[in-house]
């Protein structure tokens, strides 16, 4: 159920109207959690069973790791092994259903490929990061495990984040579930820009670049200029499309009752690539920073290694596992070693997240670089795969022909004119964050999303992840 569509709309009123009637909390999130799982269940009732089961398996582990520290180590290792079992399963399967085919076509078995490949549920890789690192927190005695499972539950399924994120951590979301909700109007003032913003990114630009986007990587063999065009018209269309969930998430999130983090931060103002990690996707880049990177510096560095390696090491490993969360695909694992070895590559020069030039100029060469080294990286992201993305780049020609040079110029075109309205936004919220300016915006957002609104709606992009 995407929050762009008629039966969201729907859903959401009740819950809205219902959560609010209920005077008390313990309702409150009886309703939420119910709500939370039919969302969930909408195109497959199973996904609902299957995030109730491991839900409830990561409750009574998490009690486990209270009543008996002891054997902490052996519940962590047991929600890891399923939770990340579930995870690899769902996610990594197709990758290897072809040889599955082959083996059972080998033993006699006429087998429809259809039958033996398995969908993804969605959220799935986000749902289990934060139980993950509920479960981590509680080892580690930086968080008490909640005694009541509707709020547990809660937590991992609340709806708004259940899908796409953000990656909640549970010392922010479950003392808001925990305590007393009461309306107040200045939640409608929090959701109100963001929920105008959300729709406004996803149906106005992130849906309008796309088309022409999805075309030129639909080319078997596009030319340099052509790939060229369609990684900076994708920069700006996953940039629109994520950030848009976002902003939904949050706005429905403050209507609720519930304060949720953010996600983005102008990223491709980024002059490193830490900093662009410290901008991009916050929530999964701070939750592989605190369960991923610092746990491997800090084994490292019992062991004493030399400077390079201890610098170097840690990126790679978190960028590969990051590469590794997004897909299965081999262009997903090597775009994320690429941003690895420029984090190690950026660090060893002795340029570190928050460094500055000291001018104008090389101000502007820094982001340029950065901004180039992004776009080039959404571009093996986006690739059909990664054997098609190297012929491309070593084999393909750079000039065009004639239709691929009108598609290319048109998606530069469209990817140019599109940005501009996020450009607008970024300086009244920098310059004028108040005021009549800001008014017209948005009021200019809405009647563009009434032109707009009846225009076919795709899924967010990151629902595949």
């Amino acid at each position: 159920m995407a929050f762009t569509s008629y039966d969201f709309l729907l859903f959401f009123l009740i819950i809205f109207t219902l959560h609010w009637s209920f005077p008390k909390r313990r309702w409150q999130n009886l309703l939420l959690l119910a709500g939370s799982y039919y969302f969930y269940g909408w195109v497959q009732a199973w996904y609902a069973v299957m995030l109730g089961a491991s839900t409830l398996a990561d409750f009574f582990l998490a009690r486990g790791i209270a009543l008996r520290p002891n054997r902490k180590r052996l519940f962590v290792a047991l929600s890891l092994a399923l939770n990340l079992g579930v995870l690899a399963f769902f996610k990594y399967y197709n990758f290897f259903s072809d040889d599955v085919i082959s083996l059972l076509n080998s033993m006699g078995f006429n087998t429809n490929p259809l039958l033996v490949q398995i969908a993804l549920p969605a959220g799935l890789s986000f749902f289990t990061l934060k139980k993950l690192g509920y479960m981590m927190d509680t080892s580690r005695g930086a968080l008490k495990p909640t005694h009541t499972l509707v709020d547990f539950a809660l937590y991992v399924s609340f709806f708004p984040q259940l899908i796409a994120g953000p990656i909640e951590r549970p010392q922010k979301l479950l003392p808001q579930i925990e305590a007393p909700r009461i309306w107040k109007a200045d939640l409608f003032h929090k959701a109100w820009p963001l929920i105008v913003m959300g729709f406004f990114k996803k149906l106005v630009i992130a849906n309008s670049i796309q088309v022409t986007v999805d075309r030129a990587f639909g080319f078997a063999e596009p030319s340099g200029f052509l790939v060229l065009s369609a990684s900076l018209g994708y920069t700006l269309q996953i940039l629109a499309d994520f950030s848009a969930y976002t902003d939904l998430s949050r706005g429905v999130s403050y209507l609720l009752g519930f304060e949720t983090s953010e996600n983005f931060r102008q990223p491709y103002l980024s002059l490193t690539p830490t900093d662009f990690w410290n901008r991009w996707h916050i929530t999964l880049s701070t939750w592989l920073r605190d369960y991923v990177f610092f746990p491997v510096r800090r084994a490292l560095l019992r062991f004493k290694l030399n400077e390079k390696l201890a610098i170097s090491i840690p990126p790679l490993v978190t960028m590969f596992i990051s590469g590794v969360w997004h897909g299965a695909g081999l262009n997903f694992v090597v775009w994320g070693l690429y941003y690895g070895v420029l984090i190690a590559a950026y660090q060893l020069i002795g340029i570190r997240g928050d460094w500055k030039p000291n001018s104008k100029l090389k101000l502007f060469f820094a982001w340029l670089l950065m901004f180039s080294l992004i776009a080039f990286g959404w571009g093996m992201f986006r690739a059909p795969s990664l054997a098609w993305f190297v012929n491309v780049m070593f084999n393909s020609p750079f000039a065009p022909s004639h239709n691929e040079f009108i598609l290319g110029i048109i998606t530069l075109t469209m990817a140019l004119v599109y940005s501009l309205p996020l450009a607008a936004k970024h300086l009244l919220d920098r310059y004028a964050p108040e005021g009549w300016m800001q008014a017209a915006y948005h009021a200019a957002a809405v009647t563009l999303l009434i032109i707009y609104v009846n225009s076919a709606s795709s899924d967010f992009i990151y629902f595949q992840f």
